[in-house]
């Protein structure tokens, strides 16, 4: 069986487009207003252009299960379909995942250019490929304690913004359906619920599906949890 970075490495797919110089989304435009304001042109020429390659890439993943990009994912969505298909990674020993159809590629973690008004779940942004990526801390969002070295950044892009989701490790892939999956999780997570799709049981492991439409909404209203 291949280890999940040997299935990212054979099956990468690698944006194709070069997107600097095209206009801004509005998604794009409201995170930059909010954050940087009249220092919006300073900031960003202090955020090095990352374009990367070979080592520094451990995955390249556009909608490959759905023959369509990440910019159609909703959970709604997801939650109609009898099986889909997720990617899991570690924080801290939890495991969470994300549906395999939003995530654009998987990168090394690089050091981000600090935004002065960010909350402390918002660690700076970096310039990838020409596209404004805020970088979240989701160890502080989701208010797990402990410290830990974030090795990656799984980069998701979805209504028009691009994040990318700081990480320890890339566990493994699964494919889940049925009876394994609980959308309603409410009432079994508390504050968190917010944040999560849903919950997957594989053997004796439950693992928390995260909700991309939320996690960008979160990065747009300032690091506040609750719609």
């Amino acid at each position: 069986m291949k280890t999940p970075e040997q299935y990212f490495v054979d099956d990468v797919r690698l944006p194709d487009v070069d997107d600097a110089g095209r206009a801004l989304t509005s998604a794009e435009q409201a995170f930059l207003d909010k954050y940087l304001g009249a220092e919006r042109e300073k900031v960003l020429a202090q955020a090095a252009r990352l374009d990367p390659r070979s080592e520094d890439v451990v995955s390249g993943i556009v909608g490959t299960e759905s023959g369509g990009s990440a910019e159609e994912h909703s959970d709604e969505k997801m939650r109609s379909q009898l099986e889909i298909r997720l990617v899991s990674f570690s924080l801290l020993e939890r495991e969470y995942a994300l549906p395999i159809t939003v995530i654009q590629e998987v990168i090394r973690y690089v050091k981000p250019t600090k935004l002065p008004t960010a909350p402390a779940c918002i660690a700076g942004i970096i310039n990838l490929r020409g596209r404004v990526t805020p970088l979240v801390s989701l160890r502080t969002l989701l208010g797990i304690p402990g410290e830990q070295d974030d090795r990656f950044i799984v980069v998701c892009r979805h209504r028009g913004l691009q994040i990318g989701l700081m990480i320890g490790a890339v566990s493994t892939m699964y494919k889940a359906g049925g009876d394994d999956l609980e959308w309603n999780v409410e009432g079994n997570i508390g504050v968190s619920a917010h944040l999560l799709m849903g919950l997957y049981k594989s053997g004796e492991k439950l693992i928390s599906i995260l909700s991309i439409d939320n996690l960008v909404q979160v990065v747009l209203q300032g690091g506040r949890t609750h719609a």
